[in-house]
Order: structure tokens, then C-alpha cells, then sequence
């Protein structure tokens, strides 16, 4: 793709995610108008994108022989579906505009900020490097998960003859896990019994602890691709 032309996306893709924040602010009301059409406009231009990314999917996809194939490949791909919601204002608006559910579609417009993962050489990078430990992560994350499961349930049948506003079901206590796992702390639920608050301390040293395991990982990972590529271009 032209470099060009991915200025000229990336400007309205920028200018769209502008403009829906902006429209929230009361401040915004003088100018409705011209930020309804400036997404319209968007909408168009990411119609036509969409239309020729479908034409040069062979191109793209060439691992696929035959051409419908590599399009119905994009089409269904993270990067193609983005890409269709994207133009769902330009296309709904357009056939529906009284429609009482409009908001709906307007409201899915906000994924368009993936799009900005396409144009991002540093997001294209974070996701280079998730994907190069996603094996590590997914075991660490599996530990973190049965953590949670085991503290959220231990602590349900601890505290929910105390309290049993606050520890209705286990749904609760997972809530509680997560929160006192991840040392957010929100206070909203909270052991009350010596059991409990002594497994509370507990959980609260062991999240600590687990949370810094894919933090090191991503890190790492971070750091070893930054040395290659200087290195590349130490040698080229």
C-alpha cells in the first residue's frame, strides 16, 4: 500500500475516534453537524478500502490458490472484521436512518481503534511480542485462573454464613478473588473472619507475586526484540 494513501486512512480513522469523543462533551452540540458529516465521510472512504483490500486479497493471502479463497480469508480474519464495522454507519445510516436502534450500530463504531493497530508500527510490534510468548503466557494465565478459582470458592464457604449479603454466591467470591488478587482493592467486599481475612492476606501476597510473572515475560520478550533489531541495523 501506497504510503500516501495509509496517511490519508490513518488521518480519518485519527479524525473518527476524535469525533466520537468530542460529540460526548455538551460543548460539542454547535458543531453536531460537521462531526456527523466528517464520520460520514470517514465512513466512505473506509468503504472503499474495505472494497479493495477484498480485490487485492490474492495478493495479500497467496498462500491461497485460488482467489476467492484468500478473500473469504480476509473477510473473516480479526483485521477484516474490523474492517466491516467500520463502514456500518455509511451503509445503516443510509438505508435506516430513522431507525430507533441506529445508537446500536453507532455504538460499535468505537472499534474502529483497532484499525489504528494496522497503522501502528508499535502496536504491530506489542503484538509480535505477545505472540512470540503466548505459550508462556497462557500457562502463566492458567495458574493465575486456578488461583482465582480455588481462593474465590474457599472464601464463599468461609464467610457467607457472616455475611451473607456480600458473599450471596460463588459468583461473589470470585469477585472478591479478582479484586484481591489483582491488589486492586475496591473494598466492596471484604472478609470479616479471622479465617477469612487470614486467606485474604494470603491471596493478596500470592497476586503479587503472580501478577509479576507475565509482566517479566512480556518484558523480557520486549527487551529481546528491541536488541535484534538494533543489532539489524547495526549490520545492515
Amino acid at each position: 500500500m501506497k504510503k500516501w494513501f495509509r496517511y490519508f486512512v490513518l488521518f480519518f480513522i485519527i479524525g473518527s475516534i476524535f469525533s466520537v469523543i468530542y460529540s460526548s462533551f455538551d460543548e460539542s452540540l454547535p458543531y453536531r453537524s460537521w462531526l456527523y458529516t466528517f464520520n460520514y465521510l470517514a465512513s466512505l472512504i473506509f468503504t472503499i478500502e474495505y472494497g479493495l483490500r477484498i480485490a487485492a486479497a490474492p495478493v495479500q493471502y497467496i498462500q491461497y490458490k485460488r482467489a476467492w479463497m484468500a478473500r473469504l480469508h480476509y473477510l473473516f480474519s480479526f483485521y477484516g472484521i474490523i474492517d466491516f464495522v467500520a463502514i456500518l454507519p455509511f451503509v445503516i445510516i443510509y438505508f435506516y436512518n430513522d431507525s430507533p436502534h441506529l445508537h446500536l450500530v453507532v455504538l460499535a463504531y468505537i472499534l474502529i481503534i483497532f484499525k489504528l493497530i494496522r497503522y501502528s508500527r508499535s502496536f504491530q510490534m506489542i503484538g509480535s511480542v505477545l505472540n512470540q510468548v503466548k505459550d508462556e503466557l497462557i500457562t502463566s494465565y492458567t495458574a493465575c485462573g486456578i488461583m482465582l478459582g480455588f481462593s474465590g470458592i474457599l472464601m464463599y464457604y468461609i464467610e457467607r454464613n457472616a455475611q451473607p449479603q456480600a458473599f450471596e454466591n460463588i459468583g461473589d467470591g470470585f469477585w472478591w478473588a479478582i479484586v484481591a488478587f489483582t491488589t486492586v482493592g475496591y473494598g466492596d467486599i471484604y472478609p470479616v473472619t479471622p479465617l477469612g481475612r487470614l486467606l485474604s492476606s494470603i491471596i493478596s501476597l500470592i497476586g503479587i507475586a503472580m501478577i509479576a510473572i507475565p509482566t517479566g515475560i512480556i518484558s523480557s520478550a520486549f527487551m529481546n526484540m528491541l536488541l535484534e533489531k538494533k543489532n539489524k541495523e547495526k549490520n545492515e
